[in-house]
């Protein structure tokens, strides 16, 4: 065997040298190159004890090593066989699970913080009354007779931008728009997947009309509109314009004109002539107005129709008629729209379908069949030279990112290639190399079965799958240690090469102690996150030290099996397996080695080996050197550390595109260049009274991620005459409260407040009253209360009746977030308003938000003292949007990344001193990891980056990445011998490859992730690349140049 002892060869007495070894002179233990002492300090180690022990023989051998050397065939297929049948197994287990593995990170909050609870305790209620009314036996029989595509179920937006100085009201650009609307209105089955209105009247005969579909929001109903009065629109132009304080007048008059509120007050103050000439020009206007419904052709004076929508976007009860199609520079003075948006409804449920998923799945399909071709078509850049169009849509964002995710596969797939191909280059085996990148795979499978079905956490992040990238530069990185130490092993003479079980061992005893410190100190680094509130950065820590560790056993022992086998059948043959693999070496490589060795053969180094020990090593020894160096560190760092002081939590949304892809192009428009608009979806505030906070007993979302809590409803609710009451006077507050006039958006000339209250008691009054009569308020004079004995009766045909609100929505499904009615009682009530400044697709500062947090806050605890002491329960106030709770993690993300981080520093500086048991070096290496950590803060804060949910645990983690390097340099010049100088050599010629190696191979793995369309794989490229580059320069650069300028003496104790 290639194991057996050097005795059995005739050629030399090899054993006998060994014997003998101490009594040689000292020439013997010389480089025969270079005479210079050899480290010994690995090769006592391995020595001849005499004495066996638990894990080593009587000759100081590794026993797992020696069995390994003696049948490397068989325990490397058990060890693959053992990798292939765990990843078998948990491909069986995840799809009997059926679902998603990935957890959807709709529950990434603190979820002991205020902010979560008051949202939890609301979102769980109505998810809970939902329910109840879903099995409820009338809500059964009420869907029997359900009317189809009477809600809305998804809505399409197309969004266009000019490519002209001209806008896109022109006679070229109007036209195109059209025809890219025509794709959805001129398709024979539109009808069949639209919003529907019913109950609709003929105003000339009083015949009920057949359901129609919903008109879109699109300016192509003005420039399309089926009638236009040229004259009074002219009229109307004109007017305003000599007489611009006309414009003025009408606002003042509007509320009474238009919604018939405040008339005493307001017609008291002006003439009669001004409220003549105002009702005049309001008939001239809703005269036009009412022809919006672009079934006509296209208005041939294009420049008064956009002249007209400029006025009308001056008068504030006619503004939302036009400024949801206006970009936010259209004015009367600059009548081009550069922007311009329309916002079709897709009805559900549709014919034939029992649910929602099932109406959403035929919708998608329809769509994906019919529509998404033609409308790619028109988004191409090449379409048209005037209109550049994109379009989003709800249900098909999860098919784009499929296709999106295939493209950025690839190339992931790019970055492994090149880590393999690398490995190739250095290692000089196909086989080595396989091997390598098969280990590296294989801990992701490995680490995921014991995460997920060992240990049972259920919680796995999306942010998981960045392991794929992190186990790669960290495996290659141990694969070349590994390495480096066998082919080091080569000139450690008798000793070590006595035979191949001595030569392992030694090498494992070498590369495994240094791996095992880079290891733990990264698994260590990513378990900080641990500290972080929310379980998706938990998750992700836990898993990947999972990762680290299981590639770290996988080196050890199926990588360890797979150099002995290169060692004994590869290695001394010219082509990879000269095909003849089931030969093996004759003579073995460790046979050859001893051989060169006592002939005094210089061991052959690799180029990069070379230049570390023969250039890099004597350029770091230079003075002069080394202060240029530390000046150009030094004011780098100084740089850095101004722009880490000026990163920022993130104000917007969290960008998951790159910044070319259509969908990104699209939502950044819809963000950035369109006004708020009562059109727009708008995030709700809302006061509820009946609920207690959420019980969070037995939350852990770590093990159960869809369990945060039970909805807690509070017993001593009753929603009586007197809450009733008292709501209504909340309601009424809102509306009037002139401190609040900021913080409530506008809709139609008044205050956004769902208060179904209002509703519910002009209906008990009146159960025939419309929503003027609900908004006049005449019905308050009346006895509106509803006793408690008919609520169950009246709440029956309350809920089923047509809300006051745009979407023409039954009271059930518009109220449902404020009205807690699961078809037996009434288990909770309340007030929504929608806020002026929050929004679904916009994502504001920290403070600002907290402005109106604080306020509303204020609100709800004044309705503490009267609508809480009527209806017996405290005023619970959130949104659902999760604005307030990102608010929240803005200031976690803020604090999480400075504290785990810094606890990442020190655990690497414990780490590094129980390691090498001196201060210096612990020192020196964590101001280096310190270094590294301000360095790759101050370059991303330079790039532009903002603290998010990214950025926070990367930066979390940064302490880890860094601390590879410095902690392969610090461990081979502590184990190295002679003074300073000499050990600063010893430690380049020993680490500089595998340090060098490992770091371009990590920065050629990142490359290739630049160019993903997610900006999740790109940021993660950015980080990894910056932070190696760094973690190398100062490991290289700044750790050694310290141990170089101050010469502290190993001998120390104290340090």
């Amino acid at each position: 065997m290639a194991s057996s002892s050097l005795k059995d060869k005739d050629e030399g007495n090899y054993v006998d040298d060994v014997e003998n070894f101490d009594e040689e002179e000292e020439e013997e233990n010389l480089d025969p190159v270079e005479q210079k002492p050899r480290n010994r300090s690995f090769i006592a180690r391995a020595s001849t004890t005499g004495k066996s022990t638990f894990f080593s023989d009587q000759h100081g051998n590794l026993k797992f090593v020696n069995v390994i050397v003696r049948h490397p065939i068989c325990i490397f297929f058990t060890f693959f066989a053992i990798c292939i049948f765990c990843t078998l197994v948990l491909s069986r287990l995840v799809r009997r699970e059926g679902q998603n593995p990935i957890t959807e990170d709709t529950n990434a909050y603190d979820i002991y913080d205020a902010r979560s609870i008051a949202y939890d305790s609301l979102r769980i209620a109505k998810e809970d009354v939902e329910d109840f009314y879903e099995t409820n036996s009338r809500r059964l029989r009420k869907l029997e007779g359900q009317q189809v595509q009477e809600d809305v179920g998804d809505r399409m937006i197309w969004i266009y931008k000019a490519k002209t100085e001209d806008g896109l009201f022109t006679n070229d650009a109007i036209p195109i728009m059209r025809a890219a609307e025509a794709t959805i209105l001129e398709h024979e089955d539109y009808e069949k997947y639209c919003v529907l209105e019913y109950d609709l009247v003929d105003e000339t005969t009083g015949e009920t009309l057949p359901p129609q579909c919903e008109k879109p929001l699109s300016v192509m109903n003005i420039y399309y509109a089926s009638e236009w009065n040229s004259t009074a629109a002219a009229e109307v132009i004109s007017e305003f314009k000599t007489n611009p304080s006309s414009v003025d007048l009408y606002n003042r008059l509007a509320p009474c004109l238009d919604f018939s509120l405040f008339c005493d007050e307001i017609l008291g103050t002006v003439s009669a002539n001004a409220t003549a000439w105002a009702e005049d020009m309001k008939v001239k206007i809703d005269s036009i107005i009412e022809n919006w419904d672009g079934k006509g052709d296209l208005n041939p004076n294009v420049e008064q129709v956009t002249e007209f929508i400029a006025y009308m976007n001056l008068l504030f009860s006619k503004s939302f008629n036009v400024v949801f199609y206006l970009d936010s520079e259209f004015s009367l003075d600059n009548q081009k729209s550069m922007f311009s948006r329309s916002f079709f409804s897709w009805g559900q449920l549709l014919e034939g379908t029992d649910d929602e998923d099932e109406s959403e799945e035929q919708l998608k399909e329809f769509v994906l069949d019919n529509l998404v071709e033609e409308w790619d078509k028109f988004t191409a850049s090449d379409n048209n030279p005037v209109v550049q169009s994109y379009y989003f849509m709800g249900s098909l964002i999860f098919d784009i990112i499929l296709r999106i995710l295939s493209n950025d596969g690839l190339k992931a797939v790019a970055s492994l290639l090149a880590v393999f191909f690398y490995l190739r280059f250095m290692l000089g085996s196909w086989f080595l190399a396989a091997v390598g990148m098969f280990e590296i795979f294989m801990s992701l499978p490995l680490a995921w079965l014991y995460f997920s079905y060992i240990f049972q956490i259920k919680y796995f992040s999306s942010l998981n799958t960045l392991c794929i990238f992190i186990v790669t530069a960290i495996g290659a990185d141990d694969i070349f240690v590994f390495m480096d130490s066998y082919k080091q092993s080569a000139g450690m003479g008798p000793e070590v090469l006595k035979d191949l079980e001595t030569r392992m061992s030694w090498v494992y005893r070498r590369s495994g102690s240094a791996m095992l410190l880079t290891s733990a100190t990264t698994c260590l680094a990513f378990l900080t996150t641990l500290f972080s509130p929310i379980a998706g950065t938990r998750s992700f820590g836990v898993f990947a030290a999972f990762v680290i560790l299981l590639d770290y056993v996988l080196v050890m022992t199926l990588f360890c099996t797979s150099v002995v086998i290169y060692h004994d059948r590869f290695e001394t043959k010219k082509w990879c397996c000269n095909c003849s693999f089931w030969s093996k070496c004759d003579p073995t490589p460790t046979e050859k080695a001893i051989e060169d060795y006592q002939n005094g053969v210089e061991l052959k180094t690799d180029p990069i080996s070379r230049f570390f020990k023969e250039k890099f090593g004597p350029f770091m020894l230079n003075a002069r050197n080394r202060i240029i160096i530390g000046v150009v560190l030094i004011a780098w760092i100084i740089v850095a550390a101004i722009f880490s002081s000026k990163l920022e939590p993130t104000t917007t949304a969290e960008q998951f595109l790159d910044d070319d892809h259509p969908l990104q192009i699209g939502a950044t428009i819809l963000t950035e260049n369109f006004p708020q608009t009562q059109e727009d979806r708008s995030s709700k505030v809302h006061f509820i009274w009946g609920l207690d906070e959420v019980d969070r007993a037995g939350v852990n979302q770590l093990l159960d991620p869809e369990n945060v809590g039970t909805a807690s409803f509070n017993s001593e609710f009753t929603f009586d005459a007197q809450c009733q009451t008292a709501i209504l006077s909340a309601c009424d507050m809102l509306a009037s409260d002139p401190d609040l006039k900021e913080f409530i958006l506008l809709r139609d000339g008044s205050r956004s407040i769902d208060c179904f209250v209002q509703e519910l008691g002009a209906f008990n009054v009146d159960s025939n009253a419309n929503c003027l009569d609900v908004r006049i308020g005449d019905w308050q004079d009346e006895d509106w209360q509803v006793s408690s004995d008919n609520l169950t009766t009246t709440m029956e045909a309350f809920v089923s009746k047509r809300a006051c609100e745009p979407d023409g929505q039954s009271v059930r499904n518009y109220y449902q977030n404020s009205m807690g009615w699961d078809g037996s009682g009434l288990r909770y009530a309340g007030i929504s308003i929608e806020s002026s400044i929050l929004n679904e697709r916009r994502v504001l500062a920290e403070d600002t938000v907290r402005v109106h947090y604080d306020k509303f806050i204020q609100v709800a605890e004044k309705f503490d003292e009267n609508v809480g002491k009527a209806c017996k329960t405290k005023t619970i106030m959130t949104d659902l949007d999760q604005k307030f709770v990102f608010m929240n993690n803005q200031r976690i993300y803020r604090t999480s990344a400075v504290s785990s981080s810094m606890i990442g520093v020190l655990v690497s500086f414990v780490v590094i001193f129980i390691a090498t048991r001196k201060l210096h070096l612990a020192f020196f290496a964590t101001v280096s990891i310190f270094s590294v950590l301000i360095s790759v803060i101050g370059a991303v804060t330079i790039a532009g980056w903002t603290l998010g949910v990214i950025e926070a645990i990367l930066f979390g983690i940064l302490a880890g990445f860094s601390v590879d390097y410095v902690i392969h340099l610090a461990h081979a010049y502590s184990h190295a011998e002679g003074d300073v100088e000499e050990r600063v050599m010893a430690a380049y010629a020993e680490m500089g490859t595998s340090v060098f190696s490992g770091m371009l191979t990590s920065v050629v793995a990142s490359i290739p992730l630049f160019f993903c369309t997610l900006t999740f794989f790109a940021k993660f490229g950015t980080f990894l690349c910056l932070t190696i580059l760094f973690s190398w320069i100062f490991a290289n650069l700044g750790f050694m140049g310290l141990l170089a300028t101050f010469k502290i003496s190993m001998d120390r104790k104290c340090l």
